[in-house]
């Protein structure tokens, strides 16, 4: 008898606050571990398990982009411990879910730019801007321990020119 892999990836997106492992899936859907595992695999070229990752991370994009509850909060809907989500997040993403959601309504709200800013990006080209934790993050592993002095006074700076 054929798998239909669509129904598992319907299952798992559809349960992901009840589905902590594979078995629960294999136990679910009534089918041997081995084989849904086999089977998945030879189908989508990934493993079930990191299928159910990057959609519990997909989840959390989703929702870190479309409310404002707590990372807390969406955490605990798709089945896990905050500090559990918040390593899986960083861990895929780079970055917390918070710099996450910040970064996207930042994105978002430059689409509704003024004209004068339109005008500006025109006359002086794009702009990079550094925040003291990125300059902190840059300096630390060529100056260990003198860059917190000055850090203070490099909060907002922006550097004008090519951004690559």
């Amino acid at each position: 008898m054929a798998m239909d892999i669509t129904l598992v990836k319907s299952f798992v997106e559809t349960n992901l606050g009840r589905v902590h492992k594979t078995q629960h899936v294999a136990d679910q859907l009534n089918c041997p571990l081995d084989k849904l595992k086999k089977t998945f695999y030879r189908s989508e070229k990934l493993t079930l398990s990191r299928f159910i990752r990057e959609a519990r991370i997909a989840r959390m994009k989703e929702q870190l982009a479309q409310s404002d509850s707590p990372c807390k909060v969406i955490c605990i809907d798709l089945g896990i411990r905050e500090d559990v989500g918040a390593r899986l997040f960083k861990n895929a993403t780079g970055m917390t879910m918070e710099e996450f959601r910040k970064m996207y309504r930042r994105s978002i709200s430059g689409i509704w730019r003024t004209e004068a800013q339109k005008q500006a990006e025109i006359k002086f080209g794009p702009q990079l801007v550094l925040t003291a934790r990125a300059v902190k993050q840059a300096l630390s592993s060529s100056r260990r321990g003198h860059v917190k002095r000055s850090m203070s006074q490099l909060e907002g700076i922006i550097i004008q020119g090519p951004a690559n």
